[in-house]
């Protein structure tokens, strides 16, 4: 099964090559007033990233929320 995972990342990581390769010319982003010229594959990590955390984030405090409900049985 390590075999298994193992040629996925390797699956993902060209893609992302790929990904970074075809990319990479300059997008420009605004931002609160700020514009932000960055190559596109850039910007698709850096939004991966934001997702990654939030996503995260929001899932810890469900858990949280979900805990403190369960804990306030009569």
């Amino acid at each position: 099964m390590d075999k298994f995972w193992l040629a996925v990342k390797v699956v993902i990581l060209a893609l992302i090559v790929v990904l970074v390769v075809q990319n990479i010319e300059v997008v420009h982003v605004q931002l609160l007033g700020w514009t932000i010229g960055m190559p596109m594959a850039l910007l698709v990590v850096i939004i991966y990233l934001l997702g990654m955390i939030s996503g995260r984030g929001l899932m810890g405090l469900i858990r949280r929320l979900r805990g403190k409900q369960g804990s306030h049985h009569h």
